[in-house]
C-alpha cells in the first residue's frame, strides 16, 4: 500500500505449523488500512510457501539471506515500515479480529500514550486456550517503575507510534530480551499503556523464543538491568544483578542471608531515586514494597525466619510509611 495507517512488523523463522492461522488473523482485521511486512529469517520448511499462497496486496515478504536472528529481522522490518502506527507481531500467534482498530482508536484518543498493549489468553500448540492468562492491570503510571523489574507488554499485543520508536530499534546484543529493552527506551520519553481487555491469543510452547530460565536468559537479563540501573546511576555490581534477577524469576530463596541481601538491594534502589528523581517516589515505593512481599513468600521455606524479618525488616517499615 502506498500510504498505509498501520505496518505490521513479522519476523518469521520456520512456523509452517502455525504461520497460517497467524497470516489470517491479520488479514482479517477490522481496521484494514495496513501493510503486512514479513520477514522471512532463512526458513527451512514450508514457511516461505504458505506466505505466498496468501493473494494478499497488503503483504508485502521479504526475505533474510540467510538466519540473521530476531533483533536484526525485526529491525528490517521497522526500516520498511511507512505507516504511522507500528503493530509488533510473531508468527505463532492469535490476534481478535478487532485487534488493531481498538489500539489505534484508543492511540487516537490518547495523544500523550506513545505505545499501547493488551491483555492475552494463553494457547498451546494446538490452539486450545488454557487455563493462564496474563491480565496486565497496572495503571500507565505505574508501568515504568514494574519495568525495573519484569516486562509488562507482550510482544504481539503491542502497537508504537513510529516517533515514539528509538532512533536505532531494537538494539543489537540484547536478544531474547530486546523487547523489554525496546519497551523501556520507549517508556523513558513516552507514556505508556495496556488495553484492558484480551486482544490476543498467546502461543505457550516447548522451545520458546523467550528461553526463559537458560543461560542465555539471564546473561542477557543481567545485561538489560545493568543498562536499566544505569538510568538511576547505579553501577550494579554482579551480585546485584544476580539478586534483582532472583527476585524477577520464579526460583526460591532459600537462606536468609540471601533474602537479607534483597532487602537491602531494593532499599538501595529507592534511596538512589530519591537522588535522581527518576520515578515518582511514592509510586516507586509501592512497586518495592510489592516485590519485597514476594520475595518474603518465596522464602517461606525459612518459615519463623523469614516472618522475623519481614516484620522487623527497615524495608517493610520504611515502603509503607
Amino acid at each position: 500500500m502506498a500510504n498505509p495507517i498501520l505496518s505490521i512488523v513479522m519476523p518469521v523463522y520456520n512456523r509452517e505449523k502455525y504461520i497460517t492461522a497467524s497470516v489470517k488473523s491479520i488479514l482479517s482485521q477490522t481496521f484494514t488500512n495496513f501493510e503486512f511486512i514479513i520477514v522471512n529469517d532463512g526458513s527451512t520448511d514450508k514457511t516461505v510457501e504458505i506466505i505466498k499462497s496468501f493473494n494478499d496486496k497488503r503483504i508485502l515478504l521479504v526475505e533474510n539471506e540467510q538466519n540473521r536472528g530476531i533483533v536484526y529481522s525485526r529491525n528490517r522490518g521497522l526500516a520498511l515500515a511507512k505507516g504511522e502506527y507500528i503493530g509488533m507481531f510473531d508468527s505463532d500467534d492469535i490476534a481478535y479480529p478487532e485487534k488493531f482498530e481498538k489500539q489505534i482508536q484508543f492511540l487516537k484518543n490518547n495523544t500523550d500514550v506513545g505505545m499501547v498493549g493488551s491483555w492475552v489468553k494463553h494457547i498451546d500448540e494446538n490452539g486450545i486456550i488454557q487455563q493462564t492468562k496474563w491480565k496486565l492491570k497496572a495503571k500507565p503510571e505505574f508501568i515504568p517503575a514494574i519495568m525495573l523489574f519484569r516486562n509488562y507488554f507482550v510482544q504481539a499485543t503491542v502497537v508504537i507510534r513510529k516517533t515514539a520508536l528509538p532512533q536505532n530499534g531494537y538494539s543489537k546484543g540484547f536478544d531474547i530480551v530486546e523487547d523489554s529493552k525496546m519497551w523501556f527506551d520507549v517508556s523513558l520519553k513516552n507514556k505508556v499503556a495496556n488495553i484492558q481487555e484480551y486482544l490476543l491469543n498467546y502461543r505457550v510452547h516447548t522451545g520458546g523464543i523467550s528461553n526463559v530460565g537458560s543461560e542465555k536468559h539471564k546473561e542477557n537479563s543481567k545485561k538489560l538491568f545493568k543498562y536499566i540501573f544505569n538510568h538511576l546511576e547505579i553501577n550494579a555490581t554482579d551480585n546485584e544483578l544476580d539478586l534483582h534477577y532472583l527476585i524477577k524469576n520464579q526460583d526460591n530463596i532459600k537462606s536468609i542471608i540471601e533474602l537479607k541481601a534483597i532487602e537491602q538491594w531494593l532499599l538501595k534502589i529507592v534511596r538512589q531515586n530519591e537522588k535522581v528523581k527518576m520515578y515518582d517516589p511514592v509510586i516507586l515505593k509501592k512497586v518495592i514494597f510489592n516485590r519485597w512481599i514476594k520475595s518474603c513468600y518465596k522464602a517461606k521455606s525459612l518459615h519463623f525466619k523469614m516472618l522475623v524479618l519481614l516484620l522487623k525488616s527497615k524495608a517493610t517499615r520504611f515502603l509503607i510509611s
